[in-house]
């Protein structure tokens, strides 16, 4: 064999020993962390982001009318989704909702 073919063949045998190892350690890795979230999700649901379109859902749920607007804000320190309505009732609703959690953070109407 000449050594460029060498080489070659060596680079080759390192990569594969490589590429195996991580992907044995990549596979033993996710059943590991599957099992250690299993206990806290069981205790507690695990609150989601929502999207702004799930906010002005949310709060035409709650407030019916039209969207004036919809949009990311700060509300008591935490970050929300703004969302404006001319409610059915008569007033203009203003709705925050907490972009981690969805939870209802403020309601106002004018």
């Amino acid at each position: 064999m000449n050594k460029p073919a060498a080489y070659c063949s060596a680079a080759l045998l390192i990569l594969a020993a490589a590429f195996s190892g991580s992907t044995l350690a990549a596979d033993s890795k996710p059943a590991a962390a599957a099992a250690a979230p299993a206990a806290p999700a069981a205790a507690a649901a695990p609150a989601r982001e929502i999207t702004k379109e799930q906010a002005v859902e949310m709060a035409l749920k709650a407030h019916p009318g039209e969207v004036t607007k919809a949009y990311q804000d700060s509300k008591k320190g935490k970050q929300t989704w703004e969302v404006k309505i001319n409610g059915t009732d008569g007033k203009k609703w203003e709705v925050h909702y907490e972009i981690k959690t969805g939870a209802l953070v403020s309601e106002e109407s004018k």
